[in-house]
């Protein structure tokens, strides 16, 4: 067995519960201690996973034990957070979105590089079969010449949701809402299957909720390799819907349902029966709630392979930054009634 990696976890929110489950699934992984704000919420996941609640997120960092800390804070704290493990020595997996400004991401990158250590960004369901199958016939052309890519996230969260939190639905805190926000994945999954973003005009409104950012916003998009698309998001469309995304060239369409492929027709491409293979291996597995445990397992695993042989990450800070500053993009296109314009050379 390899060395063991310890690992120490910062928030001990609903999402913490599923980096302690990948800890716990990999042999060489350990989960060290936790640590919130609130501390009996760290006592009780502390108690809940046999580990130690730290007094302290500087105690933490001043543990020689941990290797690695994973950030499961509100997203207005990310950057800083993750600063502060990096002088510490620390590899750093942090939760979407990486930060809520540019700058931050770019401080965030530069520390990384210089100190050697690997900054992950969640972005688990780049690991589901279902979309490195997509990634990989849309690389092979089977689709022929992409003619528009499509990104449909219509969800529902009452008043109550935003109320449970003080920092739900605050711009110093959540950054955003229904794109940054609930959005971010499907942001970064249609950038990863399509290439990066040409140029985006947005609204955002806030129609439904009682918040200071969007519950509703709908984009237009052109994708460096000349697609077209659209992007919409909300959290306001009751009863809610799975995330979508369309996928349309010369010789097929592609469908994602969340991370599962609800249609596939294409013309009888060479080599189609490959994937008609994989595709029906894929639709034979379709329980949302282990999909999404597997997605965290499976980056957590790339986390730690790049951590042993210092390989790059498929989700690292720079990629992280790219769906960071599409969001930022269309908040600045509604703001200034115009279309944004995101050249290739900054991204």
């Amino acid at each position: 067995m390899e060395e063991i990696i310890h690992f120490g976890i910062v928030g001990c929110g609903v999402i913490s519960k599923f980096h302690f489950l990948a800890i716990e699934r990999i042999e060489d992984a350990r989960l060290a201690g936790v640590f919130d704000v609130d501390s009996k919420s760290a006592e009780g996941r502390a108690a809940e996973w046999g580990c130690k609640a730290y007094g302290s997120y500087e105690e933490m960092l001043k543990d020689p034990l941990i290797d690695a800390v994973c950030i499961c804070t509100p997203s207005g704290l990310h950057a800083r957070t993750a600063m502060q493990a990096l002088e510490a020595g620390k590899h750093v997996l942090v939760e979407k979105p990486v930060s809520l400004k540019l700058s931050d991401c770019d401080d965030m990158i530069k520390l990384s590089d210089k100190m050697g250590l690997k900054v992950g960004v969640i972005s688990q369901l780049r690991f589901s079969p279902a979309v490195k199958l997509v990634k990989k016939a849309a690389a092979d052309g089977i689709l022929g010449r992409i003619t528009r890519a499509d990104l449909y996230m219509k969800y529902y969260r009452p008043q109550e949701y935003y109320d449970s939190g003080v920092w739900r639905g605050t711009v110093s805190l959540d950054g955003g809402g229904a794109l940054m926000n609930q959005g971010i994945h499907g942001v970064d999954l249609i950038q990863y299957l399509m290439g990066n973003i040409k140029s985006i005009y947005a609204e955002s409104k806030t129609r439904a909720r009682d918040i200071e950012v969007e519950d509703t916003l709908s984009a237009v998009v052109e994708f460096q390799n000349g697609a077209v698309g659209v992007i919409e998001a909300s959290t306001a469309d009751y009863p809610g819907f799975p995330r979508k995304i369309e996928i349309n060239g010369e010789y097929g369409t592609i469908i994602l349902e969340e991370d599962r492929i609800v249609r596939w027709t294409v013309k009888g491409n060479k080599g189609f029966e490959e994937y008609e293979n994989k595709l029906e291996e894929i639709k034979s597995c379709s329980d949302p709630e282990s999909i999404s445990a597997e997605g965290h397992l499976a980056q957590m695993k790339d986390f730690i392979s790049g951590i042993r042989e210092d390989t790059e990450l498929l989700v690292d800070a720079r990629e992280g930054r790219k769906a960071v500053r599409t969001i930022l993009a269309a908040y600045q296109s509604s703001e200034e009634k115009k279309r944004i314009v995101l050249k290739e050379e900054e991204w």
